[in-house]
């Protein structure tokens, strides 16, 4: 009876495995690795979407089959798709190629193939889009359309103090227990991205609107089972979806149609940074593994500080006399700055003016000669 060979890894022809086979082993991995339900179902999507791609070109799914030109291909269907008439966002190509990048990292990583096929293939360049921070008139207009005194209203409030004031996920504030929540030492400690939990502070007016809500309008769960700190008015706990809808239309009641979630988290960034938070602080407390993206709300900052410049002007701060006076002079002139600017260049009076301010400037030049 003739045996088995005894097979290794290296001698297999991985090769002939099906791409939809790996996607859906990837899928586990990311799962069994602890990755967020949110960042697991991105790659399946943006993978699922390949996979859908080569087969409607009848092209080969084996992995010995799909390499750069495949995902260069793709990535040109991408830019001609049409989504309700529509053609995808720049930042929606990059993100599937990014997708698809990651996904051949970790077939290179787990030896399905002998090195990356994708490694000289980057993401479409997007542009550095600057997201300008909400302004102090833009919050408060937010605040006013929220009547605190009410069960809606007291949690509305809440919600929206506690996105500004710690710059936490959408998802982060709806997973948030009501036990995480400390009222009294002012802190609030989130689950993040990796499983990763954190504390983030708090400030006092914040504070102040957390416990308005609590003691006073918070509804009893409906069941045991129920434990995040934001309720609907009926029990339950709220989604993120029910979070997003509800800042929807609070976006449309105070007229601030660019508002979305994320946006809160740009606006406590750049004001933690104008207000002189450390960097090193900042990535704590938004909860990055990294100062990639602290370094993006750094230039934001530095940006919103710039238009700010003014008021430490150093040649304003010189207080010098010569332009004071000079300011003095012109203060109350109607008209153009410039004494001479509403002449007509070829004006007699025009001309005698140059021709005198060269006869000054002559008569200087001797004297100093002298």
């Amino acid at each position: 009876m003739k045996g088995k060979r005894n097979l290794r890894w290296e001698d297999m022809d991985r090769g002939d495995i099906d791409l939809r086979q790996l996607i859906q082993h990837f899928e586990v991995f990311n799962r069994s690795e602890g990755k967020s339900p949110r960042t697991v179902l991105w790659y399946s999507e943006a993978l699922n979407v390949f996979l859908h791609w080569l087969e409607s070109e009848n092209r080969p799914t084996k992995l010995k089959d799909v390499g750069e030109n495949e995902a260069r291909a793709f990535t040109l269907y991408l830019y001609d798709r049409r989504w309700r008439g529509k053609p995808l966002s720049k930042f929606t190509v990059a993100n599937r190629v990014r997708a698809l990048c990651g996904f051949f990292s970790w077939l290179a990583w787990k030896r399905y193939t002998l090195g990356n096929a994708l490694a000289d293939f980057k993401p479409p360049d997007t542009g550095e889009v600057i997201v300008e921070p909400l302004t102090p008139q833009e919050v408060n207009q937010l605040f006013t359309k929220i009547n605190q005194n009410t069960s809606l209203g007291a949690r509305n409030g809440a919600i929206l103090a506690l996105f500004l004031d710690t710059g936490i996920r959408l998802s982060e504030l709806a997973d948030l227990k009501e036990r995480d929540v400390h009222l009294e030492q002012r802190y609030v400690k989130v689950m993040g991205k990796g499983a990763k939990e954190r504390m983030v502070p708090f400030g006092a007016d914040c504070q102040k609107t957390l416990l308005h809500y609590y003691y006073h309008f918070r509804p009893e769960p409906a069941h045991p089972g129920v434990d995040t700190f934001f309720l609907t008015l009926d029990g339950y706990a709220m989604t993120a979806d029910t979070i997003k809808s509800l800042i929807k239309r609070l976006a449309k009641a105070a007229t601030v149609p660019r508002l979305h979630p994320h946006l809160f988290r740009h606006t406590y960034a750049t004001n933690f940074l104008l207000n002189g938070g450390d960097v090193f602080l900042l990535k704590q407390n938004l909860g990055h593994s990294t100062l990639v993206m602290v370094e993006h709300y750094r230039h934001i900052a530095s940006r919103q500080a710039a238009l700010l410049g003014e008021t430490f002007s150093p040649l304003d701060r010189m207080n010098l006399k010569e332009l004071h006076r000079q300011r003095k002079n012109y203060n109350g002139c109607k008209g153009p700055i410039y004494p001479n600017a509403g002449l007509q260049r070829n004006s007699g009076s025009h001309k005698k003016e140059i021709a005198d301010a060269n006869d000054e400037a002559n008569t200087k030049r001797r004297i100093r000669l002298r």
